[in-house]
């Protein structure tokens, strides 16, 4: 929160760039319920750790935007904000959820993450710029994070690089223009069904149809014992299925007209993809100063499940803030609050108070409690 407000006021006379990927709501693996949410958030709702990471989030994009306005930087500033997959269903309340995108055909429920089912790989976005686009617009045309780059390049009049291919495309007139049309014809989705070094072509997009040439669980033990191949490929109207519970054909050529010709055009494309794709190997930039392997933020300790007592002493009569009764936390307190907020009292920074719901409100009463009680003791 304070390293993309600081950004912000820093580069707020020149052109600026600023990525922002978010570790919450991803499963974590080694924390309570598989959530992070910092300690000030956690216990703040009512869907649990889930919930409270989500609200956290929420709370960082929230100081953005008004830091936006404060400065006067919203007519200038293009805010897209995405998802990267579908939920990883196997972690149950941790993964979160695909809603209607539950891939009814396919005859097992873990059609989430890493899948090519609508579960795995349709995510809702938000494009926000003051003045540029119209409030409450929609759009269902078809893109890709792919088309990022591209679409940032072309509105900031920077030529692409000419000596390779991008798969993403200029999605400008969908984000400025009412009726603007996705450059896509076909968007090939690129699976892991394939046994050789690089992935395959599992489905492809094109406008309202969606085929898949293979198909197979999210991530879990033994998925690939469930590969199935469709030729030809399976194919589904996803505008009015977006479920995928009832395909158009399968392994059969379809029968109505205009699926007849779908199917057609994109079997000629799908022959013109695998004949003209270049494979290539992506090489990593190099970590900096703190980057690396093992090297995480010391406001959480992972080794004690981010563990968030306010008192980092061993006393049995001390308060937690998480319900946790854990007591070994260390000569120095890593993870705790204490070690928290005098890690930012280091720093010089003013750590920022979230909005106060009910279960935070209690916390915030706590707090002033505690102090008051030290004062007291220091008094007498």
């Amino acid at each position: 929160n304070d390293f993309v407000l600081n950004f912000v006021e820093e580069n707020q006379e020149d052109p600026f760039f600023l990525y922002l990927p978010f570790s919450h709501v991803h499963t974590t693996r080694s924390t309570p319920e598989e959530q992070y949410a910092g300690c000030k958030f956690q216990g703040s709702t009512e869907r649990g750790t889930f919930g409270d990471a989500l609200e956290e989030a929420d709370w960082i994009v929230g100081n953005l935007m008004q830091k936006l306005e404060e400065l006067g930087l919203e007519e200038d500033t293009l805010i897209l904000f995405t998802s990267d997959n579908g939920p990883w269903l196997i972690k149950d309340l941790s993964g979160g959820s695909a809603g209607l995108f539950t891939g009814r055909f396919a005859g097992y429920w873990n059609t989430g993450k890493a899948t090519t089912w609508e579960g795995g790989i349709r995510m809702p976005a938000f494009a926000y710029w003051k003045g540029k686009i119209p409030p409450f617009s929609r759009s269902s045309e078809i893109v890709s994070s792919l088309d990022v780059f591209p679409t940032l390049s072309s509105l900031a009049g920077v030529s692409l690089p000419p000596n390779r291919t991008m798969d993403g495309r200029d999605m400008s007139d969908i984000l400025l223009q009412e009726h603007g049309k996705s450059q896509h014809d076909f968007l090939f989705i690129y699976g892991t069904c394939g046994k050789g070094p690089y992935w395959e072509v599992s489905g492809v997009r094109h406008g309202d149809y969606k085929a898949h040439w293979c198909t197979m669980p999210g991530m879990q033990d033994n998925r690939t014992a469930m590969i199935h191949r469709y030729d030809p490929p399976l194919l589904f109207n996803v505008a009015k299925d977006p479920s995928e519970a009832s395909p158009i054909s399968y392994n059969k050529l379809p029968e109505h007209p205009n699926d007849a010709a779908a199917m057609d055009r994109i079997l000629k494309a799908y022959a013109m993809e695998k004949a003209t794709f270049e494979f290539g190997n992506l090489v990593p930039v190099p970590d900096g100063p703190g980057e690396g392997p093992g090297t995480y933020g010391v406001c959480c300790d992972r080794k004690r499940d981010c563990y968030c007592r306010r008192d980092s002493s061993s006393s049995s009569t001390t308060t937690t803030m998480a319900n946790h009764n854990n007591n070994n936390v260390g000569i120095f307190g890593l993870g705790t609050a204490e070690h928290h907020d005098k890690y930012h009292e280091t720093l010089g920074e003013e750590e920022p108070w979230p909005p106060v719901t009910s279960t935070q409100a209690i916390l915030h009463e706590w707090k002033a409690e505690n102090q008051k009680q030290n004062l007291r003791s220091n008094v007498s």
